[in-house]
């Protein structure tokens, strides 16, 4: 029997936590263009593009890095290693840093998970991930045992972490170790900040002249100081993709919760063209998400005042086609039977936003997923927060604020 129809979001959804994405992709080959910038030295299938961006940031009057800019992907694909390029759906750029001028809020704590951070996916189960450790994100204690772990006497009962080499790299002092959970872990330490890398190589040809070349150029890019951070765009066909993060705003966290983010945030980028595959048909897209949350929340592990942790994540899959927006949210929320939906049928939302249909997205035990299309466009929104869930009210103020936001940005592009 299908769903009873909703009157705005006002009904009770009982959620657990946060799943993110909406679909099931296959990898596709990526038609690349030249229009929206030099393509020339993108790896095969590679459609994002990676440029500096403005700045440098500061939060809390630090000024700060951002890894994606010390770990670059051209670094990385110098370096040889191996990026996943349509292969797998789920490989997806990671930067979680910071995009805008912050202030550290001592009313909701602090912590020592770090300022910045970067994660490139490879073949083969390959990862690189950069965290840089600056004010007020750098827990002196944190730094203590950061320190010990990269160090030649150490020793663990839980790990097989080896010390491998120490040494000094544009001036910074280098701790390598072999082991624990990545191929290497290597630690960068000045008297201003620190950071760690972690490489798991993956496929690449030759995993140790990776290290060494990502070892290279990231100790020179610490070494230089703060710089401009990076800031993404996507070739033809995709263009016109804008960054998730300027889709949805800080402005829209702040009128959807009543309290600023935290000035940080995680943006997710696909690296290449993928594919959606299911009964309804096939269609490219690139995926994007923007997650936004207040700084308790960014640190979660290090609980030091009353704060409530609040977030939401903004998912956007951007289609080369109309078409393939409308077949993704047919399927999604037109409710007919001969399609499967695994955790039951969406739920209808009766209201005006954007040009197709309006519902939430059925993930059994987990937390629903809000989604609407605009344009070529398919939006989706979650949060781990369980309580808006649990009153349509609440869900009226939190989700329709910036769902209607965005809404109006993509109908301009």
């Amino acid at each position: 029997m299908r769903s009873p129809r909703l009157a705005g979001l006002a009904s009770t959804v009982v959620g657990a936590v946060l799943l993110a994405g909406c679909t099931t992709t296959v990898a596709g080959d990526a038609e690349v263009g030249t229009e929206a910038g030099d393509v020339s030295a993108l790896p095969d299938g590679m459609v994002l593009l990676q440029e500096d961006g403005d700045g440098p940031y500061r939060f809390g009057g630090t000024v700060a890095f951002d890894a994606c800019q010390l770990l670059s992907v051209e670094d990385a694909a110098d370096a040889g290693f191996e990026l996943q390029l349509g292969v797998d759906p789920s490989g997806q750029l990671i930067n979680w840093h910071q995009i805008a001028d912050g202030e550290h809020d001592p009313d909701q704590g602090g912590g020592d998970t770090g300022l910045t951070s970067c994660t490139i996916p490879g073949v083969g189960g390959g990862l690189l991930g950069l965290t840089v450790y600056q004010a007020p994100f750098d827990n002196p204690s944190r730094r203590e045992v950061t320190e010990r772990v990269f160090s030649r006497d150490f020793t663990s009962n839980s790990t097989d972490s080896e010390f491998e080499s120490e040494q000094r790299v544009a001036g910074i002092r280098v701790v390598t170790m072999t082991g624990a959970v990545s191929d290497w872990s290597v630690g960068f330490f000045a008297d201003d900040f620190y950071a760690t890398l972690m490489v798991n190589a993956g496929e690449s040809d030759d995993s140790e002249a990776v290290r060494d070349a990502l070892v290279d150029s990231v100790a020179t890019a610490l070494a230089e100081g703060p710089t401009p951070p990076v800031a993404y765009s996507y070739v033809d066909p995709y263009s016109w993709v804008p960054s998730p993060c300027e889709l949805f705003t800080a402005d829209d966290y702040r009128q959807a919760w009543g309290h600023p983010d935290i000035g940080r945030v995680e943006e997710r980028l696909s690296l290449s063209e993928v594919l959606l595959s299911h009964e309804k048909g096939e269609a490219h897209h690139v995926r994007t998400s923007c997650q936004r949350q207040n700084e308790q929340a960014a640190n979660m592990d290090v609980p030091s005042s009353d704060a409530e942790p609040d977030g939401l994540t903004m998912e956007l899959s951007h289609y080369r086609e109309e078409s393939g927006a409308e077949m993704s949210n047919n399927y999604d929320c037109d409710g007919d039977k001969k399609y499967s939906h695994p955790f039951g049928p969406p739920v209808p939302v009766d209201m005006a936003l954007g040009d197709g249909h309006v519902c939430l997205i059925q993930y059994g035990d987990q937390a629903p997923g809000f989604t609407f299309k605009v344009g070529r466009t398919v939006v989706e929104i979650t949060s781990w927060n369980l309580d808006i869930y649990d009153n349509g009210t609440r869900m009226d103020e939190v989700l329709l604020p910036p769902a209607q936001n965005v809404a109006t940005r993509l109908a301009g592009l």
